[in-house]
């Protein structure tokens, strides 16, 4: 934990140092990639039609906190672009797309072999001028059996033009990592350990989430989150204990916070709390926050989580967290390195769930050392060297590994 905070005063501290100037007129073109690139490389104008762009551009209208102004002038821009002049448009048209990728891994505890480990299709679109929806549908590592699955589905309803209520099959909104896990925002090709474990990335729940934002003068937006969902249930670890429908009568409730200054910070923090067992007799109790910032050197992103979970009989309670924090930089509009350092500590040996040594007992740190081309803005070719070092509480392993990765979106 004292890590983490060193490393959030460290960052806080160099990003108020570089952030800084009034605000000033810019461009549709340089509005767009200011807004929407924020988080991640903005799309090419040519990547959605001119009858497209409306819809997506209300679509990031959330997540960037656009003004009216701001959003009709980034449409204008990218329709006038995508088109090479202006016409009339509704942003009503369905948008289709999705993304593959293939990976092979190298590494003395695991098979080596290729794997289509994704291929996901989405639709996206609006009903009505305040009601938006998406849909997606992944087959994971060829579609076999139980890897067919849909990842979300609902419908968000604009009752203010800076609230709304999303209501159906989501990514629940805990910390902000899921949100960037297709393999054009990921940048390395594997998930941070504390997101995969304890995050549970690509954390599917079905429930309600009443989100929206705040405009601060001119120079921050403050967005929020409150949901209720189903939540996890009984399973060998955390990871496992992921599900559509709920195992119990109690619901489970959180939120999150973040905080934009200048779209150049951004920091928050995310909450859940939920009864796990069929029984709804042991809660799950989780906080994390996230931090993000763009400096004149790199990219920065990191993550911390905790988690604690209430265990039957004489069983102690589980106690789990971890961090990661991830320095990247995009040269030549093609090539991004990236450095990514973490650590996951997880023991909950609660025999209701029933634990073992593997899933329920975790001590270890990544250092995970990436280079990704971009030939186009579609396709990404991705090399990957991982460095796993087993902390005091468990026995040292080989199992250092490499990666490779072809990905696509369309």
């Amino acid at each position: 934990m004292r890590i983490w905070v060193r490393f959030l005063v460290l960052f806080i501290v160099v990003g108020t140092s570089v952030i800084g100037g009034d605000a000033f007129a810019l461009s549709g073109k340089n509005l767009y990639e200011l807004k929407c690139g924020r988080c991640h490389v903005a799309f090419e104008p040519s990547e959605f039609t001119a009858q497209e762009w409306p819809g997506i551009v209300r679509s990031m209208k959330a997540q960037a906190a656009l003004t009216a102004s701001e959003t009709q002038e980034i449409t204008e821009y990218l329709v006038n672009a995508s088109q090479g002049e202006d016409s009339e448009h509704s942003g009503n048209r369905p948008s289709f797309g999705g993304y593959l990728y293939t990976e092979y891994f190298q590494s003395p505890k695991k098979i080596k072999n290729f794997d289509i480990h994704y291929l996901a299709f989405h639709i996206s679109g609006w009903a009505s001028d305040n009601i938006s929806y998406f849909g997606e549908f992944e087959l994971e590592h060829g579609g076999k059996g139980e890897d067919t699955f849909v990842e979300q589905a609902f419908l968000d309803w604009w009752v203010r033009p800076t609230t709304a209520v999303k209501i159906g099959a989501m990514l629940t909104p805990f910390n902000r990592f899921d949100e960037f896990h297709d393999p054009l925002m990921n940048y390395l090709i594997t998930r941070p350990q504390v997101s995969r474990e304890l995050g549970v990335s690509a954390w599917k729940e079905v429930g309600v989430d009443l989100h929206g934002y705040f405009n601060i003068a001119d120079t921050g937006v403050l967005s929020y989150d409150l949901y209720t969902i189903n939540g996890l249930g009984e399973g060998d670890n955390l990871r496992k204990s992921r599900q559509y429908r709920d195992n119990n009568e109690s619901r489970a409730f959180g939120g999150r916070v973040n905080y934009v200054f200048k779209d150049m910070l951004e920091a928050g923090a995310s909450m859940y709390q939920g009864a796990w067992d069929d029984e709804a007799d042991y809660n799950l109790s989780m906080f994390g926050a996230h931090l993000m910032m763009q400096t004149p050197f790199a990219e920065i992103f990191g993550e911390y989580t905790q988690a604690t979970s209430e265990n039957p009989g004489d069983v102690g309670d589980g106690e789990m967290s971890g961090y990661f924090i991830q320095a990247s930089r995009l040269f030549n509009g093609a090539y991004r390195p990236t450095v990514r350092y973490g650590m996951l500590d997880y023991l909950d040996e609660g025999d209701k769930r029933g634990r073992d040594s593997d899933n329920g007992n975790k001590d270890l740190t990544e250092l995970a050392l990436g280079l990704s081309y971009y030939p186009t803005s579609k396709v990404a070719f991705k090399f990957e060297y991982t460095i796993f070092t087993e902390g005091d509480r468990m026995e040292e392993v080989d199992n250092n590994q490499i990666g490779l990765q072809a990905a696509v979106k369309f």
